[in-house]
């Protein structure tokens, strides 16, 4: 086979992956899985913590890997640890054991963050295609919203029936998609001259993992509006999985059931999936000035909303849904269009460094609000400090717009119209 025919051969293998990878189906009932086992309420925050401050610690570490040993290796490898995961979750029961899972579970994602988007735009870039990026990966990120939408529901009925069912499937359901990465093939990378006569890699490869962390940096430092379309990235899809997250205890306070519940996240992943299969289109009318705003002021009102108008809380939940397959499909084609492929993987795992970061400080911080003064006016406070941050990034973004060159070589492949 060819080397184009297995480049374009990652583009089908992506889409079989990546519904495997989101087809986890006890994303929605960990935390009943853990009361069941006899985790207290503390204990199950702590986890959650030790999930994040691992992602936090392995995240850039990561990336390296996938840019130095290979993206396929990096993706290959974290399906081998999500494996042992999830036995360690049927098997575990302490909280040394969970905690030991969720690390686990923490750095097999770290080592797909990353990897599994660069495999895809990387093939696309050496067959000449990258422009049709962003059009792809919408359609990735509809097959992975519809994959999360069918887990809630199936994880769902299975826990109703036995907890058991549910991890063993999901194991099964690993080891598929463990299987499938193994159909990628490694885009090759073009790589300066002078990195060429390195010398001897193997006997480098602890010098080139640090010279590929200082290179990234520098990468971000030349290029801020990179910087900042990850900070805003990162914000945005926090802020949106705090409130998913939140809101099914909120919906529950307000007398729903769990199968509603279910039905309302479902229809959720479904939005975001249709969102996100043509925010290509989108974007093509907002451009990229328009689009951030979009995502900002949709976000605000929705808050707005589930704080104020309860009546209305399910259709201004479902809004953050539209904004969140937007967002997850333009900023990666906006992020990727402005990097070296050399540097790809390192410089995602930092988007996804930022992500866990953002990640510890807001979720404690909306559950300690929410505990001590109420869903509704947590909604409307996170909404009024939402704005002024998103506004700095936006100033940041506009101000640094013609101010990326790295290499001597200029991409102004974006820009405010």
């Amino acid at each position: 086979m060819s080397i184009n025919n297995k480049l374009k051969r990652n583009i089908s293998v992506g889409y079989i992956y990546n519904f495997l990878l989101q087809l986890n189906i006890t994303s929605a009932i960990w935390v009943l899985y853990l009361a069941f086992r006899g985790m207290s309420l503390v204990e199950i925050g702590l986890l959650e913590s030790v999930y994040h401050i691992t992602g936090v610690l392995f995240e850039l570490p990561t990336g390296v890997i996938a840019d130095v040993y290979g993206k396929k290796f990096s993706v290959i490898t974290g399906r081998i640890v999500s494996v042992i995961s999830c036995i360690l979750m049927i098997t575990s029961d302490s909280f040394l054991g969970f905690a030991i899972a969720f690390s686990l579970s923490s750095a097999a994602m770290n080592l797909n963050s990353g990897a599994a988007e660069a495999l895809v735009y990387d093939s696309l870039k050496e067959l000449g295609e990258e422009e049709q990026y962003k059009k792809i990966w919408g359609n990735l990120a509809f097959v992975m919203s519809i994959a999360q939408g069918l887990a809630v529901l199936l994880g769902g009925i299975l826990a109703d029936v036995k907890f058991l069912y549910a991890y063993i499937l999901g194991t099964i359901i690993q080891i598929g998609a463990l299987i499938a990465a193994y159909g990628f093939s490694e885009p090759p990378i073009h790589k300066d001259k002078d990195e060429e006569k390195d010398g001897n890699q193997e006997k480098q490869k602890g010098k080139l993992i640090v010279n590929q962390l200082v290179t990234s940096i520098k990468v971000l430092k030349a290029r801020r509006m990179v910087l900042y379309l990850i900070l805003f990235s990162s914000l945005v899809g926090s802020l949106q999985t705090t409130v998913f997250f939140y809101s099914q205890q909120y919906f529950s306070d307000m007398s729903y059931s769990k199968t509603a519940i279910a039905i309302i996240c479902a229809l959720s992943s479904l939005i975001e999936a249709i969102s996100s299969k043509y925010s290509y289109r989108i974007e093509k009318v907002l451009k990229f000035k328009g689009t951030l705003i979009s995502i900002a002021v949709v976000n605000i009102f929705a808050l707005m909303g589930l704080a104020f108008i309860k009546n209305l809380s399910i259709a201004f939940f479902l809004a953050t849904s539209i904004t969140g397959g937007l967002a997850f499909t333009i900023f990666s084609d906006y992020i990727n269009s402005r990097i070296p492929s050399e540097y790809r993987a390192t410089i995602l795992s930092f988007d996804s460094l930022c992500f866990s970061a953002f990640m510890i400080c807001v979720f404690p911080l909306f559950g300690l609000l929410a505990e001590r003064i109420g869903f509704s006016i947590t909604f409307g406070i996170i909404a009024l400090l939402y704005i002024p941050v998103m506004t700095f990034l936006m100033l940041k973004l506009r101000k640094h717009k013609n101010n990326e060159n790295v290499g001597g070589i200029k991409n102004d492949r974006i820009s405010f119209k």
